[in-house]
């Protein structure tokens, strides 16, 4: 972005592109990189995002920087959705991209925490859980304690 913003400079986009070159498989590891950018589908994209840097490299960098965007465009596009709804989770952002920021939160504000177990019985405490004071026949020694 820099070269970009400082008018097309050779040199800082080269390093940029060389900064893309060995930061892609340093995250996400090489197998991963390759198995991405050399798929079947996404040939014509890696096509040009490889031309594009090339065209950098050897000193004509508008052509190459609008091949780059192009293929950049393609290979990542799919992933604009999911990066938009992961933006609109934010607390700030979420109310600018017309969701109000409350994007995948539900409001539990006002929602009992024990809600559900309206229907849990809790036999022990009614004193009929006799299940700890069985012997082995199966018949209960209860009645012979003193409480």
């Amino acid at each position: 972005m820099l070269g970009v913003s400082l008018f097309f400079n050779k040199s800082l986009m080269r390093l940029g592109n060389l900064l893309f070159i060995a930061g892609v498989p340093m995250t996400i590891g090489p197998g991963r990189t390759a198995g991405y950018f050399f798929q079947p589908k996404k040939s014509r994209a890696t096509a040009c995002l490889a031309l594009g840097i090339f065209l950098v490299f050897i000193g004509s960098p508008v052509f190459g920087i609008l091949l780059e965007i192009f293929g950049l465009l393609n290979l990542f596009g799919n992933m604009f959705p999911l990066l938009k709804m992961m933006i609109k989770t934010l607390p700030g952002v979420g109310s600018l991209l017309g969701d109000g920021g409350r994007g995948a939160r539900r409001d539990d504000s006002n929602r009992d925490s024990y809600e559900d177990d309206q229907g849990y019985v809790d036999n022990y405490e009614q004193g009929r859980d006799d299940r700890y004071y069985r012997d082995r026949d199966g018949g209960s020694d209860r009645n012979d304690w003193n409480y």
